[in-house]
This record gives C-alpha cells, sequence and structure tokens, in this order.
C-alpha cells in the first residue's frame, strides 16, 4: 500500500494521467477542476494543492504512487497504444500480454476503460492463457476491475497456479524492496532468503490490509506467512 504525498511535481500528476489514457479535457471534467488549472499545476506554472492531488487519486487510485517492479522489460501504453491493445484483446488477440509484464499503471489503465468483452477474455485468460505471462497479466487486469467474482478469481489463480503465483509474489518483493528482478524470483521461491526481512515485514503487514488490489493483498499475506521463521529470529 503507497502513502500518497503531500506535494506532488505537476509532470509527475500529468505522466499518471496520460498513463491512464485521460486527456486534460477528460481529467477536468473528472475531478471538476478546470482545464486551465490543471494545465498549469501540470506544466510547473501553479502547485498542487492537497485537493488537487486527492482529485487526481480519486481517479486513478492511492496506488498511483506504487513503484513499478525492477523488470527490465516492461510493458507501457499511452492512450493509442492502449486502444490498439484493447482492440486486439476484443477479437482474442492479446498481443504483447502474452509475452511482456505489464507495469502497474498499464494494469490500472487497461482497468479503467476495459469493455465487458475484453474483460471476458481477460478472465478466460487468467485460467488458460498460455503463457504464466499471459495468465499473470490477465490477473492483474482483473483485480483492478469491482466484483467479488473477479476477486474470487484472482485468489482462485493465485492458489491454483504456481507458474502465476511465483511472478506475483516475486512482483510485490521487487515493488516493495526494489530489488533485482533475479533476487526478487528467488524470494519467491524460498522467502526466507529475502534480505532485510524486518525491513519488508512492515510494509507487507500494510499491503496484507489494503483493501485496493487483490493479488497484492495476497501476496503479502502469503509472504508474511512463509517468512516467520527469519522474522522470529
Amino acid at each position: 500500500m503507497s502513502t500518497p504525498p503531500t506535494t506532488v511535481p505537476g509532470s509527475r500528476l500529468r505522466d499518471e494521467r496520460e498513463a491512464a489514457g485521460l486527456s486534460l479535457t477528460e481529467m477536468a471534467k473528472k475531478i471538476r477542476f478546470s482545464k486551465s488549472l490543471l494545465g498549469m499545476v501540470e506544466t510547473g506554472r501553479r502547485t498542487a494543492s492537497v485537493d488537487l492531488i486527492e482529485a487526481y487519486e480519486h481517479v486513478l487510485g492511492v496506488d498511483m504512487w506504487r513503484k513499478d517492479i525492477t523488470h527490465s522489460n516492461l510493458l507501457i501504453v499511452d492512450k493509442a497504444s492502449r486502444a490498439a491493445l484493447l482492440a486486439g484483446v476484443e477479437r482474442g488477440d492479446p498481443g504483447p500480454l502474452r509475452n511482456t509484464p505489464t507495469a502497474h499503471r498499464t494494469d490500472v489503465s487497461l482497468g479503467s476503460v476495459v469493455s465487458g468483452k475484453a474483460a471476458e477474455w481477460f478472465r478466460k485468460w487468467a485460467v488458460e492463457g498460455d503463457t504464466a505471462t499471459l495468465r499473470t497479466n490477465s490477473v492483474s487486469v482483473i483485480a483492478k476491475l469491482p466484483g467479488q467474482e473477479n476477486a474470487d478469481l484472482v485468489v482462485h489463480v493465485l492458489e491454483n497456479d504456481p507458474k502465476v503465483r511465483r511472478l506475483i509474489v516475486a512482483s510485490e518483493i521487487s515493488r516493495l524492496t526494489q530489488l533485482d528482478w533475479t533476487v526478487a524470483l528467488q524470494g519467491a521461491d524460498d522467502p526466507t532468503t529475502i534480505p532485510d526481512p524486518r525491513k519488508l515485514a512492515p510494509k507487507l503487514a500494510k499491503g496484507a490490509i489494503d483493501p485496493k488490489g487483490t493479488e497484492a493483498r495476497w501476496a503479502c499475506t502469503y509472504l508474511l506467512s512463509r517468512m516467520v521463521p527469519v522474522l522470529g529470529r
């Protein structure tokens, strides 16, 4: 779970807005601030107020401040590439989702506009996708969708697909520690080998009760339970 900052550069707000595929006009309509004000804030001519930051969070999620995982090849989309990607998904073509892990901002961006037809493909691929990366990416998008049915599917896959579980758990280690991806994978295989476990544990405890992000909450709980031997020393 991320802690929202009280101040933030306007350029960061712009980057997060664009990553979600929203134009300045669309954002202004959603948060009921003027487009001219948003433009001044995003270009650094005005300072972002706490109210404005909270308005962006309301649309983009508090976890917009999450760090990306340390994987060297992440799929990051803008509005145009997101539209092309989702058009392929609706035809049953996952495109780069088959072999390229998604950045958190990509999962949020896809989840914010996914159609019912595309969501059905993601649910199908979460279970039947032909690569572990596709299944993992699908789980991460589904976790951003509302509804108990989607949350239950995420948990089902994590409990029954060891390859997806490994990638999701490694992603949580990587995101919270910024350790090298290979080290994060080793930690997913054996959580007792994660460096500085006492430093990581409080972050996992927060993530385990975060109401958003079913897959992250599950992964944090999973890690904590398996780190008990080293935390008790």
